[in-house]
């Protein structure tokens, strides 16, 4: 077995990122997403086989499913190359890391593919997503040519499967050809545009857990500090990146926006990253991936309040989790960022 056949038959892990590599693949049979909590799906070789880098990491250890080898009589013929993009997820953060994280296949083989294709989870119409939020990100990595959303059953004449190259956890550093290819195609569409020192708020988000503690207090003090505040979801991922590449010096509480932001921080850009979830493990990939992608100087700040004993003190699912003002004011001044 070659080098590669090997990597191509390697079971996935959490703990290790799978080497940029693509699947060729002639006649492959694609078994659509089921309801099953862990959507399962399957990419199948003209023999049979399962193509084990078709599975995608959804969660911190969690991958899809494999499904069953669709019935020949279901399959419809879809003549042409095409790449494959795994699931079409609606979420933000989920959009990056599951669904965008193959296209650094497109990399020199742009007029080599009829199109993409992206498999859609049951009851969700991203087709809808796709138009209203997801497109411009496709647009900034150049991709011009049609994304095929498919919910039943296929056979591709030729379809070609990258593994992921960016994700949950361990797998947010990306590999070398993902973190090249997004940050070139991001530099290469967006102009910088915007105030040189931003806060990254999540003070508008629907529900009051996804906020930072005392946010409307902290962006008070950002202000007063020179700061211009920042919320990402009223706009556009194209306008996010032209803000990220303007800024000399970027805050904000740990969350999804700063899985985009690492995609266009141009060098030397000043990160404060406030933790404001009890959990560490996603704190600590959202670090590694900033570092990873971008040369910048980043401080870690974590002001979240302890109680006597020195433990976190439980919160409801419905509430953030608290935070001591003055610490976060007094690690602000240290790191020179107030």
């Amino acid at each position: 077995m070659s080098q590669n056949d090997a990597q191509l038959a390697a079971p996935l892990t959490p703990e290790h990122l799978p080497p940029a590599i693509i699947e060729p693949l002639s006649d492959a049979q694609i078994a659509p997403v089921t309801v099953d909590e862990g959507f399962a799906h399957g990419i199948y070789r003209a023999d049979g086989s399962f193509c084990e880098i078709s599975r995608t990491r959804i969660s911190d250890s969690r991958f899809t499913n494999s499904s069953h080898l669709p019935d020949p009589d279901s399959l419809k013929r879809l003549e042409g190359t095409y790449l494959f993009c795994g699931l079409g997820r609606h979420h933000f953060g989920h959009f990056l890391m599951e669904t965008a994280s193959r296209l650094w296949a497109l990399e020199g083989r742009e007029g080599h593919y009829d199109g993409l294709i992206i498999l859609t989870p049951p009851k969700i119409d991203f087709a809808a997503v796709l138009r209203r939020r997801m497109k411009v990100f496709f647009d900034m990595m150049g991709c011009t040519m049609p994304i095929h959303i498919v919910s039943r059953p296929m056979e591709v004449e030729q379809l070609h499967v990258p593994a992921q190259g960016f994700g949950h956890l361990q797998w947010a550093v990306g590999t070398e050809a993902f973190r090249r290819f997004v940050r070139t195609r991001v530099a290469h569409a967006c102009r910088p545009m915007g105030p040189e020192k931003i806060y990254v708020s999540r003070s508008k988000l629907k529900h009051v857990f996804q906020h930072v503690d005392q946010e409307e207090r902290i962006e008070k003090l950002m202000i007063s500090a020179g700061y211009t505040v920042f919320h990402p979801e009223r706009h556009n991922m194209y306008q996010q990146c032209q803000v990220y590449r303007a800024a000399h010096t970027i805050v904000g509480g740990d969350g999804s926006a700063f899985h985009l932001a690492p995609f266009a921080m141009m060098p030397k850009t000043r990160v404060g990253l406030i933790q404001r979830r009890a959990r560490l493990a996603p704190v600590n990939a959202i670090a590694h991936q900033i570092e990873a992608f971008a040369d910048v100087d980043l401080t870690r700040l974590n002001p979240l309040l302890r109680q006597p004993d020195g433990k976190l003190p439980s919160v409801g699912r419905r509430e953030p989790q608290p935070i001591a003002f003055d610490a976060l004011v007094e690690q602000l001044e240290q790191a020179g960022l107030i």
